[in-house]
């Protein structure tokens, strides 16, 4: 259930920045970044993912710092919704753990012997692919609660279920 709080339009617009950036991080690190790297740079998938992956952790750890000052500084709505983009983050977080536990289990089983075209071995390089698609499920899942985030957002709104979890 959502419920509505009184707030002017200059609190709507910090309580939707939040959320743009958990969306820019999604769209634009993530998808536009990795691909970029990867096509235009020439990079490997590996490298790529692992500067999305310390980029988008660098504006997590601006979200977090930033929920700790709303906290104190800002009216609860722009809190809140801070702190809702907060909580979002733990999607991503778990989709880069098991990435980067894939990743890794495929550097140690890698049969050196039976290399792919790229010079990697044929298990490293499945489970690197295994790794991405909960990474790319994540990326996509954050797209889509963020940009109906900021929507709520724009309109003072806020679910009722983080409004108790998290209490003026």
């Amino acid at each position: 259930m959502i419920i509505k709080i009184d707030a002017s339009s200059q609190e709507r617009r910090e309580a939707k920045a939040a959320h743009e950036l958990f969306t820019i991080n999604a769209i634009l690190v993530h998808v536009i970044g990795s691909l970029g790297l990867i096509k235009l740079l020439n990079t490997s998938l590996n490298i790529a993912i692992g500067l999305t992956v310390m980029v988008s952790m660098a504006i997590i750890l601006y979200t977090y710092f930033r929920t700790k000052k709303a906290k104190v500084d800002d009216v609860y709505l722009v809190y809140i919704h801070w702190q809702m983009s907060l909580n979002r983050y733990k999607i991503l977080i778990s989709a880069y753990v098991f990435y980067f536990l894939i990743t890794s289990l495929g550097m140690v089983i890698g049969d050196n012997n039976v290399s792919s075209m790229d010079g990697t071995s044929i298990i490293e390089s499945i489970l690197t692919l295994l790794g991405i698609v909960p990474l790319f499920f994540a990326v996509l899942i954050s797209a889509v609660l963020g940009s109906g985030s900021m929507f709520n957002a724009g309109r003072g709104e806020v679910d009722q279920k983080i409004a108790q979890k998290y209490p003026q």
